[in-house]
């Protein structure tokens, strides 16, 4: 039977909606702001650090081929438990998220059937220890009210599903999609007993989408849920990594102030007209724009080619992969070390930002103001009492 996560110690900021909580999450306690790590990101002789390993994720995409050979393929089906204990074992065997995408190939989207909702579901319960509904976002990309019951219809079955035999709470999930739908589908998951939420945002930012986020905490109160819920964001851009500029600001880190309690991967690219992609291609060096170094100390993600010497004072202090074999590593290992490096920062800044719930209750915007990458527009956004620094 469906039931709610436990959410204790609740905090939050009075000038934004920074907060901090602890949520039952399977076989313990994890404790927000939480930035999860991706194991598959790793090489062999990766360690990362188990003071920072709180929560891992694993991203699974299914189309109607591969989710057959999931379903009927025994040596396709095994290779993927290996890779999954073998992800575990990296994470330290902290809690686990494993999110399932569905998309058809080469023919007309579609929601999955009733027997590849049983699959899809199958895997997510299998590999998490809370079970996210696996996402639809071809089909979730159109939602308009002509077509908003079929996505509720699609959601009941999941839950119906998962409810045949289920010993872990759900994690819901949400689409990115208008505010009058978010507040629907919201109130369909509190219906059914679920507390706990996943917003896809597929390839975009969070401040694409502030009015569908307020809609979602307002319900959230008037259901008298505000300090009674978790969230968790996945596939969320920091900016347009493509583009030429220097440094960009780290966008994706303000989605804490937003109301965050927990930032998952982003394991999608942006969506682009494949022509418009390949003249694009011609005229910038896509590799070179998006290899960058995030600085939390700044909030700046700044382009690895451009760094040279002067790394060294942006380069982090304790970071996971040495300054010097970074420097010398070929593009494409140097691309898969920096998001090691970057993924380490962003769960030492998820840390900090719990110490400045914890220092007052005020203090958040001064904090994201120090920040010298931050954009002034986005200050406004965070400001509860409006105006921004």
């Amino acid at each position: 039977m469906t039931r709610e996560v436990r959410i204790t110690d609740y905090a939050c900021a009075d000038d934004t909606d920074l907060r901090s909580l602890s949520a039952d999450i399977g076989p313990g306690k994890i404790v927000t702001p939480v930035k999860t790590i991706n194991p598959r990101d790793f090489y062999a002789d990766t360690d990362f650090p188990r003071n920072l390993t709180n929560l891992h994720e694993t991203y699974l995409k299914f189309d109607d081929e591969s989710l057959h050979r999931m379903d009927e393929d025994k040596a396709y089906s095994m290779q993927k438990n290996k890779d999954i204990s073998r992800n575990r074992k990296k994470a330290h065997h902290s809690p686990a998220l494993c999110f399932v995408e569905f998309k058809t190939r080469g023919q007309g989207d579609r929601y999955p059937t009733a027997h590849e909702i049983d699959v899809l579901t199958n895997a997510a319960y299998s590999y998490s220890d809370i079970t996210p509904i696996p996402s639809v976002p071809k089909m979730a990309r159109s939602i308009n009210r002509e077509n908003f019951g079929e996505l509720l219809q699609y959601l009941s079955s999941c839950i119906e599903t998962i409810e045949v035999r289920n010993k872990k709470c759900i994690l819901g999930y949400i689409s990115s999609v208008t505010a009058l739908y978010t507040q629907k589908i919201v109130d369909f998951y509190l219906d059914h007993g679920i507390n706990a939420y996943y917003i896809d945002f597929d390839g975009t930012m969070v401040q694409s989408h502030l009015d569908s986020l307020n809609a979602l905490k307002r319900r959230l109160a008037a259901r008298g849920y505000e300090e009674n819920n978790f969230l968790s964001y996945i596939n969320v851009s920091f900016g347009k990594a493509i583009n030429d500029q220097n440094v960009l600001s780290a966008r994706d880190l303000l989605a804490y102030g937003y109301g965050l309690d927990c930032l998952g991967g982003n394991h999608v690219g942006p969506k682009r007209n494949p022509e418009f992609y390949e003249w694009l291609k011609t005229q910038k060096s896509i590799a070179r724009n998006t290899t960058r170094l995030l600085n939390i100390r700044d909030y700046g993600y700044y382009r690895a080619d451009l760094l040279g010497e002067a790394a060294r004072g942006i380069y982090p202090e304790g970071a996971l992969i040495k300054y010097e074999e970074s420097l010398s590593a070929t593009a494409s290992r140097q691309k898969r070390l920096l998001q090691i490096v970057n993924m380490q920062q962003q769960c030492l800044e998820a840390e900090a930002l719990r110490g400045v719930i914890d220092e007052s209750g005020d203090a958040s915007l001064d904090y994201f103001s120090s920040k010298r990458n931050v954009v002034k527009g986005d200050l406004k956004g965070l400001a509860r009492r409006g105006g921004g620094k």
